[in-house]
């Protein structure tokens, strides 16, 4: 499979070498995890089905299918592997029959008959009997009693959600481009997927505001869609800007960890390539990916460099990225897929004004105030021997004004370090007990060479741009 066809290269560049086969038993590995996903999807829309819940059931049938989709699509070499390879055979064999009785299945449920009358009877498609292969049903009715363990080894990979109305519908087997498809998922899927963050809410000191508008956007609509239609509708994308260090891309994390999103964090490198039309069928994989582990959210860490203003001068790649970006972000917010796109920069003057307009939602992340950084302080110093008084930390407070999260970050790691340096030649015998504790005189020992990193200047200029478009957490 090639990177790209030859007529989508400039005339100056060479067709690429082809893509080189993974080991195969790594490959091996991932299509067996394909196959229990496969098992599980299926299994459990069949449960749906012979209950009466047929919407569930088609659901269910569309992921199975999808999965099985993308696991014939696994290329496993036969070299290598062994005894293993009559199990490869075995799972492309069961997935292949599966794939057929699925559609059957789903051709009967979705009949425009089916709407008048109650479908035909369910048959178990990994166990009926009555299957046209029943060496095969056999082994898949085996496969399920002894193993129904749903996680995949060696799959990096989700199931997918089938397509709903407004949403991307996934990929029909056998057309055209299908292989370049599936290269740019997994592209997204190794390189920018962070299923569900561990940070949490009470990880993230201060920003009340902040927090409060990511509940509004996407936790408590998920809670009461009920509530937020029309005019409530949920905003679909926001940019949170200010000073850097100060917990913007772990507010983002928060917010996907809170709402159990599939979390996918985006950088300009992620999404840039030599190849000529490869960014944008990366956007659009991520979009489409996106659409298919929804709830997701999309984080883009200094979204300055990706999108930012647009001029005569720049370049023609650099000019069709943020053109797809915006068309894919345009689908998102006119369709009903449960995406939001978060964007975070310290340079939002830089933004193009098309982009401005798209992430309605504008949130001023500021520095600290004393609260707050009293709560960092005391969260950074949680783990380490400190002998500090209750008045000794509001001086300490006072003395870090203009601070942001990172440089009390770094203040702190240098007060911590006075005591070792003290240590001197005994630093390779003494005992971690035997360490003074942390004082008041190591941090203003530690204040005289850790500076604030954020000018008033800076401040001045992300004031200014509030007042024009932004809002105040």
């Amino acid at each position: 499979m090639r990177l790209f066809k030859k007529e989508s290269l400039p005339s100056s560049v060479s067709d690429p070498a082809p893509l080189t086969a993974a080991p195969a038993r790594q490959n091996a590995e991932k299509l067996k995890g394909y196959y229990d996903l496969a098992k599980d999807a299926l299994e459990r829309a069949y449960s749906s089905d012979v209950g009466g819940a047929y919407a569930e059931a088609i659901k269910g049938y569309r992921m199975g299918l999808q999965i099985i989709t993308e696991g014939l699509t696994v290329n496993v070499p036969t070299s290598g592997l062994g005894p293993a390879h009559s199990n490869v055979a075995k799972w492309r064999a069961d997935m292949t029959a599966w794939q057929q009785h699925v559609i059957d299945r789903l051709r009967d449920l979705e009949s425009p008959t089916a709407s008048t009358s109650a479908p035909s009877p369910a048959r178990n498609i990994t166990a009926s009997a009555s299957m046209s292969r029943p060496t095969v049903a056999r082994s898949m009715s085996a496969a399920m009693r002894t193993n129904t363990n749903t996680k995949s080894r060696g799959v990096a990979v989700r199931p997918a959600v089938p397509s709903q109305p407004g949403q991307r519908a996934a990929a029909r087997p056998g057309t055209a481009g299908q292989g370049d498809d599936d290269k740019f998922r997994q592209m997204i899927l190794q390189d920018v997927l962070d299923t569900v963050p561990s940070v949490q809410w009470a990880d993230v000191a201060g920003l009340s505001g902040a927090k409060q508008a990511l509940q509004e956007m996407v936790i408590l609509p998920t809670l009461r869609a009920d509530l937020f239609q029309g005019l409530r509708a949920p905003a679909r994308g926001l940019l949170l800007y200010g000073p850097p260090g100060n917990g913007k891309t772990m507010l983002a994390k928060a917010l996907a960890h809170e709402a159990k999103a599939t979390f996918f964090n985006i950088s300009a490198a992620a999404l840039t390539s030599k190849w000529h039309g490869e960014a944008e069928k990366l956007v659009r994989a991520l979009f489409k990916v996106a659409a298919e582990m929804q709830p997701s959210i999309i984080f883009i860490d200094e979204i300055d460099s990706i999108l930012s203003e647009r001029s005569v001068g720049e370049h023609e790649a650099s000019r069709r990225l943020k053109t797809q970006f915006l068309v894919e972000f345009d689908g998102v917010a006119n369709g009903s897929e449960r995406i939001v796109l978060i964007g975070a920069t310290n340079r939002p003057q830089e933004l193009d004004d098309a982009v401005r307009r798209r992430l309605t939602k504008r949130i001023y992340i500021p520095l600290p105030d004393a609260e707050t950084r009293a709560s960092l302080i005391q969260n950074l110093l949680r783990n380490q021997p400190v002998k500090l008084r209750p008045a000794e930390l509001d001086r300490i407070v006072r003395c870090t004004e203009g601070y942001s999260g990172s440089d009390l970050a770094a203040l702190c790691r240098e007060a911590a370090m006075v005591p070792i340096r003290e240590l001197g030649s005994a630093i390779t015998t003494v005992r971690p007990d035997k360490v003074r504790p942390t004082g008041l005189d190591d941090f203003a020992e530690a204040l005289q060479c850790t500076k604030p990193s954020v000018s008033r200047q800076q401040l001045k200029g992300f004031d200014e741009w509030t007042r024009q478009f932004g809002t105040y957490s």
